[in-house]
C-alpha cells in the first residue's frame, strides 16, 4: 500500500484536480450558452484549482525524473561524474525548495491572521497560498528520494 501512494499520490490528486476544473468549466460554459446565466465562483475556484495543480505538478515532475534541463555539459562528464552532478543538482533545487516554503509560509501566516477571503467564493486565501508550501514540500521529500537514489547508483561502483 505504501508503495503504491508512493508512485502515485501526486498522480492521483492531479487526476482529481484536472477532472474537478474540467467539469467546473464544462458546467460554466452549459450554464453561459445553454441556460443562459453564469456561475459566479466557477472561474475563480477553478483558478485555485490551477494553482494547487501547478504546484502538485513540481512534485510530480521530480519524481517522475520529467523536468526540462539542459545536460549538454554534464554529458561529456563519465557516469559517476553524472551521478555526482545530477545529486549536486537535488541538492541546490531543495535549497530553492526549502526558501520557496519558507517565504510562502510566511505568506500563509499572514494572510490568515488578517482574515483575507477570495471575492466570489467567500474562502479564507491562505488556503491557496498553502499551495506553494504544500508543493514544494512534497518537492523536498521527491528530491530525497531521488538524491539518495543517485547516492546509491554511485555507490554502487558508478564512480570514475
Amino acid at each position: 500500500m505504501l508503495k503504491l501512494i508512493d508512485e502515485h499520490f501526486e498522480e492521483a490528486i492531479i487526476v482529481a484536480l484536472i477532472s474537478a476544473m474540467s467539469l467546473l468549466v464544462g458546467a460554466q460554459v452549459f450554464m453561459r450558452y445553454v441556460m443562459s446565466a453564469s456561475l459566479s465562483w466557477s472561474e475563480e475556484l477553478s483558478r485555485y484549482l490551477f494553482i494547487w495543480l501547478t504546484y502538485l505538478g513540481v512534485a510530480f515532475a521530480v519524481r517522475r525524473d520529467a523536468h526540462i534541463r539542459v545536460t549538454m555539459l554534464v554529458s561529456v562528464f563519465s557516469p559517476g561524474w553524472q551521478v555526482a552532478a545530477r545529486i549536486l543538482t537535488h541538492v541546490i533545487f531543495a535549497g530553492f525548495a526549502a526558501f520557496v516554503m519558507y517565504q510562502g509560509w510566511f505568506m500563509v501566516e499572514r494572510t490568515f491572521r488578517f482574515g483575507q477571503t477570495s471575492a466570489s467564493l467567500g474562502i479564507p486565501m491562505g488556503y491557496v497560498y498553502l499551495a506553494p508550501v504544500t508543493g514544494f514540500a512534497l518537492t523536498l521529500v521527491r528530491l530525497m528520494q531521488a538524491a539518495i537514489l543517485d547516492l546509491m547508483r554511485w555507490r554502487g561502483g558508478n564512480r570514475a
